[in-house]
């Protein structure tokens, strides 16, 4: 099979790799549809170290091609979304509900090959049936969005608050299209290209602050009267974004923290002190509710309640990796989301 393996800073190539048999407890998927993720950029970048012997790749969405050992609940043909890690199930965190935090969890390309090959073996407690009218496209969205119910939901905001979501990539949007399903009162996302503008204003955002033009706590100074926010969602990274969030949320108000921190940063803790906000992280997805996170997001898609294939700029076939890594990685594109399919 084809397997696309990163061979360098800004080179990810095709390669011809052995198919393997899924192990118990595993399925083989044919990948069918699946989005390059900001984090997999992190690793054409060589911002992170990425494996160099197998495929990563997790926004996946593909149909069971084989059942290891073991397999009961899925049968061959089913489609399936993918989570980015598989849990144990035994442990205390999983008989929590708390399996992102599973003290075995294992990314789903642990010595496996993940999404961005022909075929991908997968654990059965990462993957979650998608409905037969589902789209492909929109089960590659599954995951992503997954992550902006968890971050809302740690949000807690309600009817009557206003939520700032820093960053107008995929995650930043998904959040702001999940607030805006739960029926949070007002809201607001920062952006910093055109594209991500006009999906946030699809996306029926009140508020969206072009941050090469305007200091965002100068707009929420003047939004709210010098309150802040009811809660920031920061999806960006960086001590300036930390630093920010902290700036424009309200007294007593939350900073749920969603973006990918690879290294310590300097930041004003005094503003917490003094304003006794809550700062929490959101770690990918699990159970926010009685629901997983996962559950919710394609409820929230085979609904219609969100429409989050509107971030979906461009999309490559498989046999052109390159290509569309080299697009998503130019925002001067025009890219938000882009995806890569197979037939």
């Amino acid at each position: 099979m084809k397997a696309a393996l990163y061979t360098g800073v800004g080179r990810i190539e095709l390669r011809e790799v052995e198919w393997v048999p899924p192990p118990p407890g595993h399925v083989s998927l044919a990948t069918k549809q699946i989005g390059i993720c900001g984090s997999d950029l992190h690793n054409y970048y060589g911002h992170w170290e990425p494996s160099r012997d197998f495929a990563m790749g997790h926004e996946t969405c593909g149909v069971v091609a084989a059942l290891g050992k073991g397999v009961t609940g899925l049968g061959i043909g089913d489609r399936v979304a993918v989570e980015c890690f598989s849990h144990c199930g035994r442990c205390n965190y999983c008989r929590r509900g708390h399996y992102n935090h599973c003290l075995e969890r294992r990314s789903v390309s642990h010595r496996e090959h993940g999404g961005f090959a022909e075929y991908s073996n997968a654990h059965t407690s990462a993957l979650c049936r998608l409905p037969d009218e589902m789209s492909f496209e929109d089960g590659a969205l599954v995951e992503p969005l997954a992550v902006a119910v968890r971050a809302v939901a740690r949000a807690g905001a309600g009817h009557r608050d206003r939520v700032a979501v820093l960053g107008g990539g995929t995650i930043g949007l998904l959040c702001l299209v999940v607030a805006r399903a739960a029926g949070v009162g007002e809201t607001l996302i920062t952006v910093k290209y055109p594209q991500q503008a006009r999906v946030a204003r699809e996306f029926g955002a009140d508020h969206v602050v072009d941050i090469g033009t305007t200091d965002i706590r100068d707009y929420v100074t003047e939004l709210t009267g010098g309150i802040g926010v009811d809660a920031v969602i920061e999806t960006v990274g960086g001590g300036a974004n930390f630093d920010h969030a902290l700036a424009t949320v309200r007294k007593l108000g939350t900073v749920v923290l969603v973006a990918g921190y690879s290294k310590p940063l300097e930041v004003d803790l005094a503003r917490a002190v003094q304003s006794e906000a809550t700062i929490t992280g959101s770690n990918c997805y699990a159970y926010s509710g009685m629901e997983t996170d996962f559950q919710v997001a394609i409820d929230l898609l085979g609904s219609g309640r969100v429409e989050a294939s509107r971030i979906v700029s461009h999309r490559f076939p498989f046999s052109e990796v390159a290509e569309a890594f080299e697009v998503a990685a130019d925002k001067g594109s025009g890219s938000v989301k882009v995806h890569l399919q197979q037939p």
